[in-house]
């Protein structure tokens, strides 16, 4: 029913990305900043995210690499895809904002050329799964022979055991659109086909409600996302020893997950626990992708012998600053509070990241803005050790992010408020997802907004946005409706200071 991947030629593999276009997403996990905090608390000394080099392999439109350039000036991207399309969007993007420190690349990756040099940094995001063999072979040679010695690279990839369920969709999408060669025909025919698999029906076993379920959240997928995802051939998901032999061939090494919580077995059951705990750190990271059936992965690696340590270190969190995770000012957003009896400290913290939110805080600070939120706290200086190990539990556990270079953010809409350069940009040019200041996506559903955010660039006051005809803020109410809409895009973190 599948074609073999490796025979499939070039054209082809061109056309579906040049027929349905590849919507380019921030993806935090990928940026240097979080790759270079990991490796900094695992004992590494990685090249500053503010004067780094950056490659992006399939960077498609560039809708991650050009935020990452706008927000780090002193550091030099350059993004690299097979569609040409994709590329002459991200070089627009990048003249009409006026950056001079990114570059964008039509090439294919086993062309890659050597005078491109070292990058501190390098991105394979949504790539390593979705090509064929003889692309995928080539990947990490070329980041054997193009990573700094002390540099970092991210690469996601689908994992099995957990992607056998979305293979069983994706063969039955696959077989249902077999016959249809144009690709935008074949998005409605799939589409169509999950619509009625996804119908609520009376199930006979919890298998049957899991595939409707899976297919639920597949009808909810983007164009994009469904074309170069789910019905992409190739797509070849691989067990993680899979992926680390594949690494060990080219004398790379598996540093972390980008998400590093997802690491220490959150959820898991003491016995399941004590059983993981004797086994080797790789053997371990296998088995928690057998007890979360986990089918995607976002992995940070590195030169063979650059990491030496395997745990993290919290002493090396000294000069950073921390902020809310996405996670936790949800809970927050939605009255979910910590429980009571729960270590004041680590309640105390979380408090104060969501109250202060969307600024970070320099863990220097933190123990004289904590001081009167602890019982006692006034009285008796906290503890550095103690405060360093809460940040580090929280962080741990995925409810705070921590930086080494944080982003500038505003705290406050000024008179002259400013937008994030690549989120009034999206903002103009329809684009679904807009990009904020901590690199996360964002949603603009309300219709006045979108114009709004397109025309702040710091050049127009409150009185002058207000003046303007035609807006729902030139009425009697225009004020009042200006303040919330710039108090939602600071909540947003899409203003700059």
């Amino acid at each position: 029913m599948n074609e073999p991947t490796s025979t499939l030629p070039a054209d082809r593999l061109l056309n579906a990305y040049e027929e349905v276009a590849y919507v380019g997403r921030a993806n935090r996990m990928s940026h240097p900043d979080r790759m270079a905090t990991i490796a900094t608390l695992l004992g590494m000394n990685p090249a500053p995210p503010s004067s780094c080099r950056v490659l992006e392999v399939a960077c498609g439109d560039g809708g991650n690499l050009v935020p990452m350039a706008a927000s780090l000036p002193g550091s030099r991207f350059v993004g690299f895809d097979f569609a040409p399309t994709g590329i002459e969007r991200a070089k627009r993007m990048v003249e009409e904002l006026g950056l001079a420190n990114a570059e964008f690349l039509a090439l294919d990756l086993r062309e890659f050329p050597e005078r491109l040099g070292q990058f501190d940094y390098i991105i394979a995001h949504g790539f390593h799964s979705w090509v064929p063999p003889d692309v995928r072979a080539s990947l990490m040679p070329m980041v054997e022979r193009h990573l700094a010695p002390n540099g970092i690279a991210f690469i996601s990839y689908n994992t099995y055991p957990g992607c056998y369920v979305r293979r069983a969709l994706w063969e039955i999408l696959r077989y249902h659109t077999r016959d249809v060669a144009d690709h935008r025909a074949k998005l409605v025919a799939a589409r169509s086909m999950i619509a009625l698999l996804a119908e609520p029906a009376t199930t006979h076993s919890e298998i049957d409600a899991l595939l409707r379920s899976e297919l639920q959240q597949m009808g909810k997928l983007t164009d994009s996302a469904l074309a170069h995802d789910d019905l992409s051939v190739p797509n070849d998901p691989v067990y993680f020893h899979e992926f680390v032999a594949e690494l060990e061939r080219s004398h790379l090494m598996f540093v972390a997950e980008a998400e590093l919580h997802t690491m220490v077995g959150l959820g898991i059951t003491p016995r399941v626990r004590q059983a993981l705990g004797s086994m080797e750190r790789l053997t371990r990271e296998q088995y928690l992708d057998f007890v979360h059936f986990r089918r995607f992965r976002q992995s940070l690696v590195c030169h063979a012998g650059a990491l030496s340590q395997f745990a993290v270190d919290p002493a090396r969190a000294k000069p950073m600053h921390v902020s809310a995770s996405a996670g936790t000012l949800a809970q927050a957003r939605d009255g979910k509070a910590d429980d009571p009896a729960g270590e004041p400290l680590l309640r105390a913290l979380k408090a104060l990241l969501v109250r202060i939110w969307p600024r970070s805080i320099p863990m220097a600070e933190l123990a004289a803005a904590l001081a009167s939120q602890v019982p006692g706290g006034a009285a008796n200086p906290l503890p550095e050790i103690g405060i360093r190990n809460a940040v580090m539990q929280t962080y741990g556990t995925g409810h705070a992010e921590l930086y080494l270079h944080p982003p500038t953010v505003a705290a406050a809409a000024s008179e002259r408020p400013a937008a994030f350069g690549p989120a009034r940009w999206q903002a103009a040019n329809s684009a679904a997802a807009i990009t904020n200041v901590y690199h996360e996506v964002t949603e603009l559903n309300h219709p006045a907004l979108r114009p709004l955010l397109t025309g702040l660039d710091g050049t127009r006051t409150r009185e002058q946005i207000l003046a303007e005809p035609g807006t729902i803020f030139a009425g009697p109410n225009g004020p009042a409706l200006l303040r919330r809409a710039l108090d939602e895009f600071v909540r947003l973190a899409l203003l700059v200071a």
